[in-house]
């Protein structure tokens, strides 16, 4: 956690939150695997996690839709904080 960076406090909040639910779905399923909840690893819920959740990818266009929206966010979070930047610095002139 010491090299861990965010922007604003929101986005550290939000990294914890799902922290905390990753910790929580891990325990559930240890005490629903009651026989052998050692045995359950971070992998194991990797392989789970497909039958667990809702998924919102069913045809290929739906895929294809998902990974230009990943690939968007982050060019949008870059343009958003150099405006901010860029209105900072009109401010402060």
């Amino acid at each position: 956690m010491a090299e861990y960076q965010v922007r604003r406090w929101q986005a550290w909040h939000h990294h914890m939150l799902l922290v905390m639910i990753a910790t929580m779905f891990l325990a559930k399923e240890r005490l629903a695997l009651d026989e052998t909840p050692e045995l359950l690893s971070c992998r194991d819920l990797v392989e789970i996690m497909p039958y667990k959740l809702p998924n919102k990818i069913v045809t290929d266009e739906d895929l294809a839709t998902s990974i230009i929206d990943r690939h968007k966010r982050p060019h949008q979070a870059m343009e958003s904080a150099y405006r901010r930047q860029a209105a900072m610095l009109e401010a402060f002139d």
